[in-house]
């Protein structure tokens, strides 16, 4: 059915030709629950942050440090600093992950399309499946192996029933 199923690298990077969602019930949860692991990640972080400089706040005002100490200065400073970097690699953590993601549910939702589809297709032409293959990088590779050993093991048997 398909002779070359292994992908080009760059061919891959950049999906050209290709559908970025295969099964989009599927990947849409799936990039849905990264996207809110990033979030809650990135929202305890945030909180971890503001805790740190409320700490340094409440130890000038301990020391009883007038408002326009310089020591809040700096703290203001630090955390408007702290805050650019936290949005910025929140940013390009969030772009990195769902990317990862997209990708990681292409090798999932991948093998159970394709199992789909050669079944769609013979049921449509009336042909016999005599075997299926996965890409090299999907996930569940077992799948097609044992589909295949059952298809042999239909087709000796119905060579033995026109045999008898």
């Amino acid at each position: 059915m398909n002779e070359n199923l292994e992908r080009n690298k760059v061919y891959k990077l950049l999906f050209q030709g290709r559908k970025f969602l295969i099964n989009p019930p599927f990947q849409k949860k799936f990039m849905g629950f990264i996207l809110a692991s990033v979030i809650l990640s990135m929202g305890i972080m945030h909180g971890a942050n503001w805790v740190f400089f409320n700490k340094f706040m409440n130890y000038g005002e301990t020391l009883n440090l007038p408002s326009n100490h310089p020591f809040y200065r700096l703290l203001m400073e630090q955390q408007e600093f702290m805050t650019l970097v936290f949005l910025i690699s929140s940013t390009i953590l969030s772009v990195a992950l769902c990317t990862f993601g997209l990708f990681f549910s292409h090798r999932i939702a991948g093998p159970i399309y394709r199992i789909e589809k050669v079944f769609k297709d013979a049921s449509i032409s009336g042909e016999q499946i005599e075997s299926i293959r996965f890409r090299h990088d999907d996930f569940f590779q077992e799948i097609p192996s044992a589909m295949n050993e059952y298809f042999k093991n239909q087709e000796k048997k119905e060579k033995l029933k026109e045999v008898s």
